[in-house]
């Protein structure tokens, strides 16, 4: 049996008020709950968001215009316009239409302007240094007010969080005629802009960008390190786990054809348009479903999702990894990294890790062509079938493309630190490991948050939350990690565990294996 796995993360799972800022405080009954609020002035219009033991949060705050309908529909986003009166930021919103995790074939979100939320102290002396952060989701989901997301941790020690909502799926990431590709992209950009004139209104520094994310955010971090017009927007990028997953002009055009027939619909702009947002999901993970057939899509039946990056000689010119070798700025500092065990959040939580064969690891070695010996090295250290299988998928999908990353921005001039996520979660009856997503909550600091504990347990070690969150807030701070940076001959990386250490070059047997593959 030949199975399939998703192989990029579907489970994605803030400001300052300066000194100078006029502010307001208030109290509001909320659910029988006494709650403070704080309106912050803005060049759009005042802003009012929540206070909670010191800290505001502005709840999406929209940077563009509905791109859900009319003539803005599949088009690049509309910078939004001021408003009058003030803006009510206190809830949050519905997330941009996406499936739903639990139902899949269920619409989740729904349509309205784009937003971000903002979490920073209520007051501050200084402006602060900013992380930008993208949360991941496959490029079919997305959802920047997870709680692992939240960022008070960050903004105790001094960091303003802002979380990005973009568009994701056939309106993100779908190549459809007569309109821009890569939208959802193109949202990030927005979002960024929207930072460097805005958040100093919130307490933030717009000279101290940190662009952050996970999985599939993670690769949009490094698509936009990548994109000349973003120069300036950002200082530092944090990539945790990132794929480096995108698609030809001729692959995402087989995707619209594969959508409009499911549709039956040509996949114009304009049909596309009149499809209600329930169909859209629907087809999203039909398609989804249909590119798992490897004599018909090759190697994208191993990416688990059709919506992917567009090379479209626009914003991507070539392979991720090119664009990053001649356009990335190179006094952007980089710490990346991935977790040993990645694509076991994949096998181990539905029981798919036992019953894949090893003809599975040996289709994958073939479909890469890759030596078939290299199964003897995958086998050291990895007692079962499935050890080897997601060990394997691992390299492939996360782990060797994060070293591809790193070694291309050493070699274009980038201060670059790795890490690598070591610890071994005992969740899942002490079988999930170094899993995709679990180093997340750690750098975060929100292991106590309800889906954090799914993977984690009730007792994830102390020193790893102090060592990790000190290291992202030191690197946001400063643009430096706290340990060597990565060179060619030395090969120095941070292993985050219970007892974290620098070591030199570790899994270098592996990394030898991949060297020369064209990621």
């Amino acid at each position: 049996m030949k199975l399939k796995v998703l192989l990029i993360s579907l489970i994605s799972l803030c400001c300052t008020v300066p000194a100078q800022s006029a502010t307001t405080n208030m109290k509001t009954e909320v659910s029988k709950k006494e709650v403070s609020t704080t309106v912050v002035n803005t060049a759009l219009g005042q802003v009012k968001g929540v206070v909670e033991n010191g800290i505001a949060e502005f709840r999406s705050v929209p940077y563009a215009v509905n791109p859900f309908e009319g003539t803005r529909r599949f088009q690049a986003p509309e910078k939004v316009q001021p408003w009058h009166g003030v803006l009510d930021a206190t809830r949050y919103k519905a997330p941009v239409p996406q499936p739903d995790r639990g139902k899949e074939t269920v619409l989740l979100g729904a349509p309205g302007d784009l937003t971000l939320n903002i979490l920073a102290p209520v007051k501050t002396a200084k402006k602060l240094p900013v992380m930008v952060w993208i949360p991941g989701g496959a490029f079919i989901r997305e959802n920047a007010s997870d709680a692992m997301y939240r960022g008070e941790s960050f903004v105790r020690d001094g960091v303003i969080v802002v979380t990005v909502n973009y568009r994701v799926g056939i309106d993100g990431f779908m190549h459809i005629p007569g309109a821009p590709d890569n939208r959802g992209i193109l949202d990030q950009i927005a979002a960024l802009e929207w930072v460097q004139s805005h958040i100093a209104s919130f307490g933030g520094d717009p000279e101290q960008v940190t662009l952050a994310g996970q999985s599939a955010g993670a690769e949009c971090v490094a698509i936009l390190s990548g994109i000349p017009r973003t120069k300036g927007l950002f200082r530092r990028v944090i990539m945790q786990s990132s794929p480096v997953q995108t698609v030809t002009l001729a692959q995402s055009e087989r995707v619209a054809q594969t959508v409009g027939k499911l549709l039956g619909i040509k996949p114009t702009t304009e049909n596309l348009a009149r499809v209600p947002f329930a169909e859209l999901v629907k087809a999203v993970v039909q398609t989804g479903k249909e590119i798992k057939d490897r004599s018909q899509w090759g190697m994208m039946s191993w990416g688990g999702t059709a919506f992917l990056p567009v090379i479209d000689q626009s914003l991507l010119t070539g392979t991720l990894t090119g664009n990053l070798a001649h356009h990335a700025d190179p006094s952007v500092s980089v710490l990346i990294g991935s977790t040993e065990q990645e694509s076991r959040l994949y096998l181990v939580p539905n029981g798919q890790i036992d019953k894949v064969h090893m003809s599975d690891s040996l289709q994958l070695i073939h479909d890469l062509n890759m030596d078939a010996d290299i199964i003897k090295t995958y086998k050291k250290g990895n007692p079962t079938v499935g050890d080897v299988y997601a060990a394997l998928l691992s390299d492939y999908t996360f782990r060797m493309p994060t070293q591809h990353i790193a070694q291309t921005l050493v070699n274009h001039g980038n201060a670059v630190w790795v890490y690598d996520f070591a610890w071994r979660s005992p969740a899942f009856n002490n079988r999930l490991g170094a899993a995709h997503l679990v180093d997340v909550p750690f750098a975060f600091d929100t292991t106590e948050a309800p889906k954090s504990k799914v993977f984690l347990g009730d007792h994830p070690p102390q020193s790893l939350i102090r060592d990790m969150h000190t290291t992202w807030v030191r690197f946001i701070q400063t643009g430096q990690a706290g340990w060597s940076v990565y060179q060619s001959q030395e090969r120095r990386v941070m292993r985050f565990d219970g007892q974290s250490a620098e070591v030199k070059d570790p899994g270098k047997a592996i990394r030898l294996l991949w060297e020369s593959y064209p990621f």
